[in-house]
């Protein structure tokens, strides 16, 4: 018992390590803008994948490990595939204050009206023109529809590196000598 309750210290640690990325990558405002606090959602989401790669990993098969890091690395790769490009394309700051606005798929009525053959790719100058108010020239289905987008391609991101992470940790050799066989 008291092995396995080190190796749950061994493996929080790493958890908490693994979970801290969100807070940093805040920092840099790479992490979506919506909602608020993502990146406590993050930490609480990576945390969760953290423990439950430690218990399915570390007494997995050599090949099933292997397995799972490529499946990281491939949930990784698709997630900030996926969420660069979104994040470039719908997301647009406010220069003065700096705040992120996400953008939406489908113009309004009134938007379609001034920007009849730009709809829905706006150019830079509508927000401002609206006083950065989204809803002005995009649906809100439109703008939430994106925003679940950039979480989503967000939490693939995440859990891509944690599993990857995971699965390479939990396949190191814990310190226990095996037996010697007489």
């Amino acid at each position: 018992m008291d092995e396995y309750l080190k190796d749950i210290a061994k493996t929080l640690g790493f958890a908490a390590g693994v979970a801290a990325l969100p807070l940093i990558v805040a920092f840099a405002k790479l992490q979506p803008p919506w909602p608020p606090a993502i990146e406590y959602l993050s930490s609480v989401f990576i945390l969760m994948a953290a423990l439950a790669m430690w218990e399915w990993g570390r007494n997995a098969k050599r090949v099933v490990r292997r397995r799972l890091i490529l499946a990281g690395m491939a949930l990784t790769m698709i997630g900030i595939g996926a969420y660069l490009p979104l994040y470039s394309m719908f997301v647009q700051v406010e220069g003065s204050t700096g705040e992120r606005i996400i953008k939406g798929m489908v113009c309004t009525p009134d938007a379609f009206l001034i920007y009849p053959q730009q709809c829905p790719q706006l150019p830079s100058e509508a927000l401002p023109s609206v006083q950065w108010d989204a809803t002005q020239l995009w649906t809100q289905n439109s703008i939430l529809k994106v925003r679940m987008m950039l979480v989503a391609a967000w939490l693939c991101f995440t859990a891509g590196l944690v599993a990857f992470v995971g699965a390479v940790i939990a396949g190191r050799p814990t310190g226990k000598k095996p037996a010697a066989s007489s």
